[in-house]
């Protein structure tokens, strides 16, 4: 009898120190949670404020397209044609053979042409502080505002190309989204006439430091050239062709607590440790999405056989 009492009195405190351990348990993963939550709190309020950050110290830039030349262009060295070109010749489809000059003024065959669209645009510095302007596939050019008929000068260039853009100040600039003739005809092939893109660019800085950035891409969509009919062309140019331009505003956001506190430390080894592990990161994930979508090919290559 006293050894069932002390069998069942030894249970009971094995119960109550298992219950206990459940609680020190279930009091510890609270605990955890709670700082995991803390954390994650923190690192979203430090992303926040970056942002805020950044947005603050960028500067006041806005863009606008205001043209779309009316048609396409065509030429064999189209970097030679003046700026602005506020106008294309009226002309009709154009021939164009692989190897022949024809046109050329420089013995160019027709293959190293460019085919081209230009629009124009306008840029506003609404801040109170001056801006640098770096700029890849445009040019700035001295007119007339569009609206209010004001002059409007060509910005000041800096010893390192930079454009300046003065507080109050407009710029107009050009944008040629071109392309060889050959490139265009590759793209033709590969894509059974779909529309392509080009794309250009301008980045700003405030005039006296380099951080931070913002940017300004400018994607004009289009395809001046079909098919030769017959076969033996080369390839038509249209000048009629239809083309599309659309503005994206980019900023570059640090997107991990790492990346802040090297922005703040000014570490720049650090900072492109972190830039190539993003590129890895994209470059598996791109990958991924590759090896599903020909997956996905196959299936469905593979299901319209047995259909068939």
């Amino acid at each position: 009898m006293a050894a069932e009492i002390q069998a069942r009195h030894a249970a009971s405190q094995a119960d109550a120190a298992e219950r206990q351990a459940a609680a020190a348990s279930e009091q510890a993963y609270s605990a955890s949670s709670e700082a995991s939550i803390a954390m994650e709190a923190s690192q979203i309020s430090a992303l926040e404020g970056a942002r805020v950050r950044i947005d603050a110290s960028s500067p006041r830039i806005s863009v606008a397209i205001f043209k779309k030349n009316d048609a396409a262009g065509l030429a064999d060295d189209s970097y030679a044609l003046p700026t602005p070109l506020l106008s294309m010749p009226k002309t009709g489809p154009v021939k164009l053979d692989h190897w022949s000059t024809e046109g050329s003024d420089s013995s160019i065959p027709h293959w190293a042409w460019d085919a081209f669209f230009i629009s124009h645009g306008l840029l506003f510095n609404f801040g109170s502080e001056p801006a640098r302007v770096i700029s890849d596939g445009v040019r700035f050019y001295a007119g007339t505002h569009p609206f209010t008929g004001e002059e409007i000068k060509e910005p000041p260039t800096t010893i390192h190309g930079e454009r300046i853009i003065y507080s109050g100040d407009f710029a107009l600039f050009q944008v040629t989204a071109r392309k060889q003739v050959d490139d265009w005809v590759q793209i033709i092939r590969n894509k059974e006439n779909q529309k392509e893109f080009c794309e250009a660019y301008l980045t700003f800085f405030p005039a006296d430091f380099d951080e931070f950035e913002c940017r300004v891409r400018i994607r004009t969509t289009g395809m001046p050239l079909r098919y030769g009919v017959p076969e033996e062309v080369y390839a038509i140019f249209e000048p009629d062709s239809y083309f599309d331009v659309q503005l994206e505003f980019l900023r570059n956001y640090p997107d991990s607590p790492e990346e802040i506190a090297a922005r703040l430390k000014g570490d720049n080894e650090e900072l492109f440790a972190l830039l190539m592990r993003k590129q890895r990161i994209k470059s598996i994930r791109e990958a991924i999405s590759n090896n599903e979508s020909g997956a996905a090919g196959a299936d469905a290559d593979e299901n319209a056989s047995v259909i068939d």
